[in-house]
Formats: C-alpha cells, structure tokens, sequence
C-alpha cells in the first residue's frame, strides 16, 4: 500500500508496507514526474517563459533566433515544498547554409523526490524563406534520457521487500519528435510533438514480479504569438501555448508582454488549472539576455509552497550585416 499525504507543514509523507509492488510507486511518481500534480500527469519539464525558449517544445525553432544564441535556464517548481521538481536546462542553436537549417542542441537536468532524470537532445529543422516574408521550418530531434532512481533513500517498513531489491537504480531510453513552426518579423505559429514514441518508464527498471504501465506518452504543444506597435518606444505581445497529453486535461497557457524601448520586457499570464505567473527579461546591448518569471500557485498546493521562480540568461552572437540588431529577437 502506498500513501501520499500533504501534513499542514508542508512536508510529504510517503507510508509504505509490504508487500509492495514498485509498479504502484512508480505509477504515483511518474504521474508527478517533472511537472505536478496541478500539471495532470504531463511528462515534459513546465517552463513559464516558453515564448523566449521555444526550443523546449519545437524542434523547428532551431535558427529562428537568425544568429547564434546560447541560453541556460533554471526553474524551481513549489519552492518550500519538500521534493518538488527542480530543473536546468542549457540550449543552443543556430543556422547553417546561408540560413536554409537550422541546428540546435540542449541538456536538461530535472528532478523531483527520489528521481532525476537528464536528457540530452539534438534538434534539426529544414528552412523555407518565401518571397514576400515569413519563413516555415519543419524540424526533427533525437534524444536520449537516462532515468535514475534512488530507492535507497526510501525508508521501507521492510528493507528486504524483494521488489525493491530487484528494482535497477538508471536506465537509457531513446525517443525522437517532429514539429512545424512559421514566423515573421512580428507573428510565430507553431506545432509540435516531442516525443513520437510511447516509450516504457517501468520496464526499464527491470524489477520482479510487476506489470509495466508507467509511460512516456505523447505531448502535443501548440503555440502562437504576435507583437504589435503601441507607440515609438512600446510594442505589445499576446502569445498561447496549448498542451495536450493522453488520459490529461487539456492545458493552456495565455500570457500578455510588453516591449519597451526595444530592451524591457514585462507581463504576466495564467495557466489554466493552476497558477498566475509575472515575468520579465532584459536586453542588454551586447546580446546578453535575463530573464525571471514567479508563478503564484492557484490550486490547494499554494498553502505548502511559497510559488515558483524561473530565472534566464541567454547570449546572442551579433551580426553585422543586420540593420537593426533585434530585428528577429521578438520570439
């Protein structure tokens, strides 16, 4: 029997008897993993400043940035709440061939409770300029994600409990994804899928005597902005990200920016079913990039954890030849 509670301290409890099936474990866990409760089982690291990170979701946004540009992000989900998911990430991408691919790359390091998870992942996407404006690049990536967990550090009521004992601590699990994105110098639509392959969590742990049914499962995202004049100095930025996993609610994040002086960014936004998030990020003239996003928890878990914070840096190398040096940073 496996027992998850939530005391008014704010601190998990796991109560575990025997015997016990690691498939009811890891059932519960997986469900948890790399994002939350409120998130209903969703696989994929959250981030709250996608509209600055679209390699996360999209494949085919390698090079969209038209230079090359480097980004390193770290996201703490519930801080207060003992055992929440902690993630870094570090990104780059560029183009190659007068602009016709693009290629990217990204590392990311996620844990939560007894699990930490690394994936490394290779992104490619194939560039079609159109005459008039706009470009539509279709992408790929292939990834690799080592999944480790340290059942030691379980307090088991038997420690001899043989499924357990069985259990293998890491194991490597490869996967690949596709995806479409088109953009201009002021609007980005976008769709992706960065997992093709339903990929099983539970046998590669190799454990006795238990059923397979933790799943990596399918994500679909979905994503759209624009950036529109408000004046001389202040444009503005509506922008959505869908999201869609199997047996999941479908989830949506709606955020509203503002750009001033081609340098500050401020706004706020609201994923559906579970938090309010402020943001910001700054311009630097050299091409360095920060930024930081605070969500406020909505769901019953606000009364554990004082929010979550997001923190960006990014570099962009500079090109000479453009006429206005962020002329394509808008997304």
């Amino acid at each position: 029997m496996v027992i998850l509670s939530l005391p008014k301290d704010g601190r998990g409890c796991l109560y575990l008897s025997t015997p016990l099936r690691v498939t009811a474990v890891l059932l519960v866990l997986t469900l948890l993993h790399f994002i939350s409760l409120t998130s209903f089982a969703q696989q994929d690291p959250m981030y709250s400043m996608y509209m600055f990170n679209g390699l996360a979701v999209n494949p085919a946004y390698a090079g969209s940035r038209e230079r090359p540009t480097v980004l390193a992000l770290y996201r703490h989900q519930w801080a207060g709440l003992e055992g929440a998911p902690k993630t870094a990430v570090l990104v780059g991408h560029s183009t190659l061939l007068n602009d016709k691919l693009g290629l990217g790359g990204s590392v990311t390091s996620d844990n939560i409770s007894i699990f930490n998870t690394i994936r490394v992942r290779a992104d490619y996407a194939y560039r079609i300029k159109f005459k008039k404006h706009g470009k539509l690049a279709i992408g790929i990536n292939v990834e690799f994600t080592n999944y480790r967990a340290r059942w030691s550090e379980l307090s088991l009521n038997d420690i001899n409990d043989n499924a357990f004992l069985s259990a293998k601590e890491s194991f490597v699990s490869p996967n690949f994804g596709a995806g479409v994105y088109y953009y201009t110098n002021r609007f980005y639509a976008g769709a992706s899928v960065p997992h093709l392959l339903n990929a099983s969590l539970s046998e590669g742990f190799k454990y006795e005597g238990t059923d397979s049914i933790a799943r990596q499962w399918k994500h679909y995202f979905y994503t759209m902005g624009a950036v529109f004049s408000l004046g001389k100095h202040v444009k503005m930025k509506p922008s959505v990200l869908f999201k869609y996993v199997k047996n999941a609610p479908f989830e949506a994040d709606f955020n509203l920016n503002f750009l001033i002086r081609e340098a500050f960014w401020f706004g706020a936004g609201y994923r559906t079913g579970d938090a309010v998030i402020f943001m910001t990020e700054y311009n630097f003239a050299k091409g360095i990039r920060i930024g930081y996003a605070y969500d406020y928890t909505l769901t019953e878990l606000q009364d554990y954890n004082s929010g979550s914070h997001e923190i960006m840096i990014g570099y962009e190398f500079q090109k000479t030849t453009y006429l206005t040096p962020r002329r394509m940073s808008y997304f």
